[in-house]
């Protein structure tokens, strides 16, 4: 696999269920999100089919607790015994700010929390046609710096999310340095995007790969972006996490597949951080689908991806990891990519 982040790390191997999914997500699904209408409409039945998730079954080990931060809908997951951990890990759903919820989400938080031995907080925060992008933002940090007042522990809140949920986690590690909030004591992004016009080709972004993502149509991206940011939205500082990195100290895990369309920038943005000494651990995966660690109930990748985000956690905090991670079939790639100046996109 070519590589731009010299310290990547490559997983080449893949299971067959990860490449089934691949090609029912390219055969099935993909079609379906580069025909289908973008309108109140169809936002509402994706939303409601989000809704059937709730009967999904919970797993027996965690325990959840629903209630409010910074006026904002949270539910708390943690061991039915305890977590063993000071670690609190605030998680930021995907869905293109239009789909996804605590409850298709659900899973994923109860594995980090078993994984961590931390409280995992996944976050419901408003999406369309209900508020905008900005709306979200806002939504993110309040939630997170109500946890900051409230933590016993405010040096161990670790920030996740993935897709959408990941351009939220950079936001608040942006907006928390803004703010002069205590900085998350670490970041894990799984697919995050990282700007709101990951498509444009115009930009100073070295891509190793043509982009051939196996369900997120780029075509689809601009009249997405219009929903996200209509005339009288105003993002808090940056509008995309990649122009706001010098904002960004915390340690910072990412993860990103060899294909999609989001990874350019996910290792534009490892070199960004790497180059001011901000430690950051990459990992880059062959066959998978966009944000795939969402579907570690049926991927062995997802699972180890999960894993290694937990170990990354715990060192993050001084938390000795239970039992190190390891993929023999992965190496780190040496080739070496330079980012260009680009142009600001802050909006007041």
């Amino acid at each position: 696999m070519k590589v731009v982040y010299e310290h990547a790390v490559v997983h080449e191997s893949y299971s067959l269920k990860s490449r089934v999914l691949q090609r029912a997500m390219r055969i099935v699904f993909k079609p379906v999100m580069r025909y289908t209408p973008i309108n109140e409409r169809s936002i509402a039945a994706v939303q409601t089919l989000d809704g059937l998730s709730r009967r999904r079954r919970r797993s027996p080990h965690i325990v959840g607790q629903a209630y409010e931060l910074g006026g904002v809908r949270v539910e708390a997951m943690k061991h039915r015994h305890g977590p063993d951990s000071d670690m609190t890990l605030m998680y930021l759903h995907g869905g293109g700010f239009f789909s996804g919820s605590i409850q298709t989400h659900r899973r994923i938080c109860e594995r980090l929390a078993l994984r961590t031995g931390a409280t995992v907080i996944s976050v419901d925060y408003v999406q369309l046609p209900q508020g905008s992008l900005a709306d979200s933002v806002a939504d993110a940090i309040a939630a997170y710096a109500a946890l900051v007042e409230v933590s016993d522990h405010p040096d161990k809140i670790v920030v996740a999310g993935d897709s959408a949920g990941g351009y939220l986690t950079m936001k608040i590690a942006e907006l928390a340095t803004r703010r002069g909030l205590p900085a998350p004591a670490a970041l894990i992004g799984f697919s995050p995007l990282l700007s709101v016009d990951p498509d444009r080709h115009d930009k100073a972004v070295e891509r190793a790969i043509r982009a051939k993502d196996a369900y997120l149509p780029i075509k689809r991206l601009a009249q997405m972006r219009e929903r996200w940011l209509p005339e009288d939205a105003r993002i808090e500082g940056y509008a995309s996490p990649l122009h706001a990195s010098a904002y960004i100290s915390s340690p910072t895990f990412l993860v990103a597949v060899e294909d999609e369309i989001l990874r350019p920038e996910v290792e534009a943005m490892a070199l960004l951080l790497s180059a001011r000494g901000v430690e950051v651990e990459t990992h880059l995966w062959r066959k998978q689908v966009h944000a795939f660690p969402v579907f570690a109930d049926a991927l062995p990748e997802g699972e180890m991806a999960l894993r290694l985000a937990a170990d990354f956690a715990r060192r993050a905090i001084g938390e000795p990891v239970r039992i190190p991670t390891e993929d023999p079939g992965a190496h780190e790639e040496t080739m070496s990519g330079e980012l260009l100046p680009d142009r600001d996109d802050s909006i007041a």
